[in-house]
């Protein structure tokens, strides 16, 4: 082969990955659709330009690696620490209801009993690039269904690379005893789990903190790709899947300070492999196939979307979630997922299910992500109304359980950053609400909210305020401010009173009334008034900074992968 021959394909495939990103904006779907798509229309089944050889099955590869690399940087102690309500309860009982229901439809259908389960675990996992930008564009990343899902996506991740080990040892285990395939590739997994832990504490944090010395950007970047592909070189050699070594380095470097630069570095790198990754998965497809069987499709898309959104809704149930979020829940993590779309891409899994089949999974769960926007959109529709015809709109005084809350009187962006921003570090909060709509959106986000007028001073009382350790008003009213002063001087004279306010006129007004008040400047929309508020309650500054970094990421959708924004 020519050293044209071999670099050939891989200027076409990013051609062809510039002119996807494209079509995708200006069709605002997300462009894993328009990446498939276009791998059908440029593969051996269609216009034949590109064939698959060396040169194309290694660019994929190192597109799910570091779809995984990114993933494991994602993954910290820290994240085990502060979601491990949702990690041991929420996330694997939606794994283990989506693996028995979906592997019950794969048997049924006739498939054999461990492959449908092996399916039905792959259905049960979302697209992680996909939810993350809907919850970033709806302005919900952070709010307690934002958590609660970052945190089931968390634990959905690190399943799927565990499935991958599981389906390349059943892909690539020939004849041999099952059992002791699938024991030596956990114990080999776990080994490996274990020696990146440790690699990560005594040699690559010390080694990156070296680093920093040399005051070279570049050099961290380099640095992290030879980690990703070293560890991933031996993670293969241990016959366990690539992917699972990218998740260690990516794990490995997640709890060191330098886990944001070197995820903004390899970022780009990662997005445009794995867009090459899901070309060659539309490569193997036959448009002609997928014609003839478009009824099918269309009923394995059903049953994806109604099946996933109504376990995933159970499970959020059996929590103890309202069925108002357990609904938009539901609906947020219906679709497909990239994992799945990698082991259906194994030769082994593919050779089991048959062309047809494969091709008709491969279909629904692309139009799965297509259509994400849209199911998400109707899920909170549903959300609104269950909420509208269930919430409970009498005031309700503060658990005798709970001291020293910090009340908020309304649930707008500053309000909703506020709340997330002191439940983060475990800061009790009493939030109140007075205008409909705001009320059951924010129950509807899984906030925690009291209907309630804050001029009314019977509510502070019903409330208990001398427990209070600060107002925080997030709507500001000078009129209301200056009435109810004098009584907040008289009954609660130790309360603090903080207010975000628009200009620096309406500042100045509240200032003379002995409030603290905030000017609305940030992006995020009150980011700055909710740094007030920590402040106050004396949170350590390293830890504020991070907790703002973690927000600013959560809003900024990866422009990659952007998908429509809901209708």
């Amino acid at each position: 082969m020519s050293e044209v021959e071999a670099i050939l394909p891989a200027v076409k495939l990013l051609g062809v990955g510039i002119a996807a990103i494209m079509l995708a904006r200006l069709l605002k779907t997300s462009p894993i659709v328009t990446f498939i798509a276009a791998g059908l229309l440029i593969g051996p089944f269609g216009l034949g330009m590109i064939e698959e050889n060396g040169t194309t099955r290694l660019l994929a590869q190192l597109g799910v690696v570091f779809l995984l690399f990114d993933i494991g940087l994602g993954f910290s102690l820290k994240t085990v620490r502060e979601s491990k309500g949702d990690l041991i309860g929420l996330a694997p009982l939606q794994m283990i209801l989506c693996t028995v229901g979906f592997g019950l439809v794969g048997w049924l259908a006739g498939m054999d009993w461990l492959l449908a389960l092996l399916i039905g675990a792959a259905a049960g996992i979302s697209a992680t690039a996909v939810v993350t930008q809907t919850l970033a564009e709806r302005g919900i990343a952070t709010c307690p269904l934002g958590r609660s899902a970052t945190a089931v996506l968390v634990f959905q991740d690190i399943a799927g690379i565990f499935l991958l080990v599981i389906a390349v040892a059943l892909s690539e285990g020939g004849g041999g005893d099952l059992g002791a395939i699938l024991g030596m590739s956990a114990l080999k997994a776990l080994l490996a789990v274990a020696a990146a832990l440790l690699a990560g504490r005594f040699v690559i944090g010390p080694l990156f903190r070296l680093l920093s010395k040399t005051r070279n950007d570049e050099i961290f970047t380099a640095a992290a790709l030879f980690l990703v592909l070293a560890t991933a070189a031996a993670t293969g050699a241990l016959e366990l899947s690539l992917t699972l070594g990218a998740f260690l380095a990516g794990m490995i470097i997640a709890d060191t300070p330098f886990k944001t630069l070197i995820r903004t570095e390899a970022r780009p790198f990662g997005a445009l492999l794995l867009g090459f990754f899901f070309i060659t998965v539309g490569m193997a497809l036959d448009w002609r196939m997928m014609v003839a069987e478009a009824h099918w499709i269309l009923a394995a898309l059903a049953v994806l979307f109604v099946l996933k959104t109504a376990l995933t809704w159970a499970a959020a149930i059996i929590n103890r979630w309202s069925l108002a979020g357990g609904a938009q829940l539901g609906f947020s993590l219906a679709q497909g997922s990239e994992f799945g779309l990698v082991i259906l891409a194994l030769p082994g899994i593919a050779a089991a299910l048959g062309a047809e089949l494969t091709g008709i999974l491969v279909a629904a769960s692309a139009l799965s992500l297509a259509l994400t926007p849209a199911w998400a959109s109707l899920g909170l529709k549903l959300a609104r109304r269950i909420a509208d015809a269930t919430a409970s709109r009498k005031p309700v005084s503060a658990p005798e359980e709970m001291n020293c809350p910090v009340l908020i009187y309304a649930m707008t962006p500053s309000g909703r950053m506020a709340y997330n921003a002191l439940t983060r570090f475990g800061i009790p909060v009493i939030a109140v609400e007075n205008d409909p709509d705001r009320f059951l959106a924010a129950i509807t986000d899984g906030y925690a909210v009291t209907f309630g007028d804050p001029s009314d001073t019977r509510l502070l009382k019903a409330i208990d305020v001398t427990e209070a350790r600060a107002l925080a008003v997030c709507q500001p009213r000078y009129e209301i401010s200056a009435e109810i002063t004098p009584y907040i001087r008289e009954h609660f004279p130790e309360l603090e009173r903080f207010v975000v306010v628009n200009d620096e006129h309406d500042q100045r007004r509240h200032q003379a009334l002995g409030i603290h008040a905030i000017l609305n400047r940030s992006q995020p929309e009150g980011l700055d008034f909710a740094l007030a508020l920590l402040r106050y309650a004396e949170i350590p500054e390293s830890d504020i900074q991070e907790w703002m970094q973690d927000v600013i990421e959560a809003y900024t959708p990866d422009p990659a992968f952007r998908v429509a924004e809901p209708a």
